[in-house]
């Protein structure tokens, strides 16, 4: 495995390598800088589908996040749960300045953990890590993780949190805490069960970061893409994908994926059989309609 520079959220390289992101040219702006917002754009799949973008951005700082950010994802996830035409989300960064590098989330803001000075403040700033990360799980739907560029830090730790993963061949990942004097917490606990413990290891307390295609071999991303065109592709057909499935039924196998993720095996089939169940309580309605369009075929 390749390692790949190293870059914190005060956008500080720390180690050399063979791994890096194109070089942007360095040009200048007189535009006024954009605040960091997260902003929510939504289209229409179909009457009564929705498929809403995410976009975090800090375009100065590699779309570090920060409390203030944090804040902002939080609120819009929790307002879209209760969407009921809310079909899938799609979570990504937002374009950087001239001269900065692509970035999808290149972690959390450095700058505002330097200030922490007691373990109250500390708790607080990586509770809102946590809430941030939670927030995107609890949404009812899947939600894909677009990621262009770095993937660091809390950027990992909220990718991890999304459903599924796709990302272009530039894009490197990481988790470089320990590197700061601090370890890799909250949704880095997500991290074992898509990669496994001895990565897992691997990647926290060396450190390394490591390219897409590893990413991609490691399970850690479901689809490697060459570029943002091939991006946009992949992530429109996925979310076209779950928009045409049963509404209900996609949002009670993201319940049961989630339930999977901690129970036993006997506790997951028990799950499943009551979510079975559920899904004919009704009558059957959601399961009749789309079961028909198979039954009613020609043979």
């Amino acid at each position: 495995m390749r390692r790949a520079t190293l870059v914190l959220a005060d956008e500080t390289s720390a180690c050399n390598s063979d791994i890096s992101l194109p070089r942007v040219p360095q040009t200048s702006t007189n535009n006024k800088m954009p605040k960091p917002s997260i902003s929510v754009a939504t289209r229409e799949h179909s009457p009564g589908h929705r498929i809403v973008t995410l976009t975090v951005s800090n375009p100065a700082k590699l779309n570090i996040v920060n409390t203030n950010l944090l804040s902002q994802l939080i609120d819009a996830c929790q307002a879209l749960s209760g969407d009921a035409d809310l079909s899938a989300v799609i979570l990504t960064g937002g374009q950087t300045i001239p001269g900065k590098q692509p970035s999808f989330i290149g972690g959390a803001d450095i700058t505002e953990m330097h200030r922490l000075s007691s373990s109250a403040e500390a708790r607080t700033f990586i509770e809102r890590i946590h809430l941030a990360c939670k927030a995107i799980r609890d949404l009812p739907v899947p939600v894909v993780a677009r990621v262009h560029g770095f993937c660091l830090g809390a950027g990992l730790e909220i990718a991890a949190a999304c459903d599924m993963r796709v990302a272009t061949a530039i894009s490197v990942f990481g988790m470089p805490e320990v590197k700061v004097g601090i370890p890799s917490v909250v949704e880095a606990a997500l991290l074992p069960g898509l990669i496994g413990m001895g990565r897992t290891r691997r990647l926290l307390y060396l450190a390394e970061n490591i390219d897409a295609a590893t990413a991609e071999r490691w399970g850690l991303v479901e689809e490697v893409v060459f570029d943002e065109q091939g991006l946009d592709r992949a992530v429109d057909s996925w979310c076209e994908a779950i928009a045409g499935m049963g509404p209900m039924a996609i949002r009670s196998q993201k319940r049961l994926m989630q339930k999977w993720e901690n129970c036993t095996v006997d506790e997951g089939v028990r799950a499943g059989v009551e979510a079975f169940a559920e899904a004919f309580a009704d009558g059957g309605s959601e399961p009749r309609a789309f079961m028909s369009k198979f039954s009613d075929r020609k043979r």
